[in-house]
């Protein structure tokens, strides 16, 4: 029997048990996120997975098809302009102004069709922002268009519906951000208030601490001090899948000597989350104490966490999880199913 016959038979084999080696047990695609004001990759199928760094512009946001970067240059003080990149060299393919002095977050829209963020177009005031409004943007910027908010506020913080349809975002003015607000992109309907999330949870992030499964069926999200929750999309059923983890921590006993353990380990604080392209697993942000930060994915089928990155004095923010350059599937094809979200009076 040769040797190719044998690696199918072994594949079939892991298929029909469902086990399979470390290699494959941790979903595919390419994690994005920023440290310190760069952006950095990450394949979170990798035995050691390694960061790798891509660009010096730490707000960005990755096509869904994982082939492209955009990212904004953030002085307040001029013009910003978005720079659309390669994902995987970070070479710059095109820049485009976006006529606004300030600048909150942006998000590359599932469908591939549009990239959201939020600016003034006057410059700031005695450090406030002015009139902040969001905007669509093509990533060829030919198409710009506005997007309907309550007027006032400052829009932060874009998740997009898994249809593409609408966009949702926080206001800065809320208080512990336990509201979340969707404005559609056709622009023809008023702003409608959420309110997914369990009675007690308490948000502290500027950046999107939920996130939508791509079937449009379930929400994930991160209370501050209490773990990762899913949740229905009408906000229900609500499901705490992370408030610890557990991992080897070295111990060092009487003897001088550095030994190795396993032990449950309590997360300090819980920040952003994201879902896998496969709706599998969840990555996530965390504070694990002691002046460390990580990025760790959670699967849904082992119900086990895996720690991706730890890194010193910072938190890992905005990851962001896509596909491994695989072709966008155009708009008019999409079936997606889109669950209603619960309207809050």
């Amino acid at each position: 029997m040769d040797a190719r016959r044998l690696t199918f038979l072994f594949s079939v084999i892991i298929l029909l048990s469902g086990m399979c080696p470390n290699l494959l047990c941790w979903a595919e695609g390419i994690i994005v996120y920023a440290y310190r004001g760069t952006t950095y990759t990450i394949h979170p199928n990798d035995t050691v997975p390694t960061p790798t760094r891509i660009t010096e512009e730490g707000i960005s946001t990755p096509s869904p098809d994982g082939r492209f970067l955009a990212a904004v240059d953030g002085d307040p003080d001029r013009r910003n302009v978005l720079h659309i990149r390669d994902l995987r060299t970070g070479k710059k393919i095109r820049s485009i102004i976006l006529q606004v002095h300030s600048y909150v977050d942006i998000s590359w829209s599932p469908d591939g069709r549009w990239i959201v963020y939020a600016g003034s177009p006057q410059r700031i005031r005695g450090g406030r922002d002015i009139d902040t409004e969001i905007f669509l943007i093509s990533p060829d910027g030919r198409q710009k268009r506005k997007l309907p908010h309550p007027i006032g506020e400052k829009p932060t913080g874009f998740v997009w519906a898994p249809d593409a349809q609408s966009v949702f975002y926080n206001l800065t003015s809320t208080d512990r951000h336990q509201e979340i607000w969707e404005s559609n992109v056709n622009g023809q309907e008023k702003a409608k208030k959420h309110l997914p999330f369990h009675e007690r949870a308490g948000f502290l992030s500027r950046y999107p601490f939920y996130s939508f499964s791509r079937d449009g069926k379930k929400i994930a999200y991160t209370p501050l001090h209490e773990g990762v929750f899913v949740a229905d999309i009408d906000g229900r059923n609500h499901e705490k899948v992370v408030d610890q983890i557990q991992e080897g921590i070295f111990i060092v006993n009487a003897n001088g000597i550095n030994l190795l353990e396993k032990a449950n380990r309590d997360l300090r604080q819980f920040f952003q989350v994201d879902w896998s392209p496969n709706g599998r697993y969840l990555v996530f942000s965390v504070d694990t104490g002691f002046g460390n930060f990580g990025l760790y994915i959670y699967s849904f089928a082992s119900q086990k966490v895996r720690r991706l990155v730890l890194l010193p004095d910072s938190l890992p923010i905005l990851p962001r999880w896509v596909g491994d350059s695989l072709p966008v599937e155009p708009l008019d094809k999409m079936a997606v199913t889109w669950g209603a979200i619960k309207i809050s009076n």
